[in-house]
């Protein structure tokens, strides 16, 4: 029979504010999730981040992943600290691949600076309205599938290069997939 703390590991959880009050601390302890998801919520300043994020790893007896949404345009959480990099829609109708590398490079460096090591995205939805005013405006890489393959798998491999692995979405997909 599985453990709680077994169990807890196939979790990802976010935390409620900006800081670990000793009651949150205690029950995350406890319940040893597998990771922890951050959001604007949790974000004042890069010290207070920084000194979350290693308060959740010290809480954690396995390695925990620490991941936030950082796709760049209106999808940036770290916008509150910094600047908002832009969208994939700009970079892709940039058609530079060498942007789009870059972009996953500065992203990869500056998670991994603050303690991530998993990102939510990029987006893999196909766009076939940029114009529509839904949830994906300005999120996508492409037009097509193949559009979609080359530009995330660009942007996926220049964040994997600066030891931050990736998580695609969405499933089963936002757009007419």
């Amino acid at each position: 029979m599985a453990s709680p703390q077994d169990l807890g590991q196939l979790l990802l959880m976010g935390v409620p504010g900006a800081e670990l009050t000793p009651e949150t601390a205690a029950r995350l302890k406890k319940l040893q999730p597998g990771g922890f998801i951050l959001f604007g919520r949790n974000i004042q300043t890069p010290q207070q981040l920084r000194k979350l994020i290693d308060d959740l790893r010290d809480i954690s007896d396995v390695e925990p992943f620490i991941t936030i949404d950082q796709e760049g345009g209106r999808v940036s959480r770290l916008r509150l600290i910094g600047e908002e990099p832009p969208n994939a829609q700009s970079l892709r109708d940039k058609g530079d691949p060498a942007l789009i590398k870059r972009h996953g490079k500065l992203t990869g460096q500056v998670l991994r600076q603050f303690g991530f090591n998993l990102d939510l995205c990029p987006v893999l939805d196909i766009s076939y309205d940029d114009a529509a005013d839904n949830s994906l405006k300005g999120r996508t890489y492409g037009r097509n599938p193949q559009q979609v393959i080359d530009n995330a798998g660009i942007f996926n491999r220049a964040m994997r290069a600066e030891g931050i692995l990736s998580c695609g979405k969405h499933f089963p997909g936002y757009g007419p997939a």
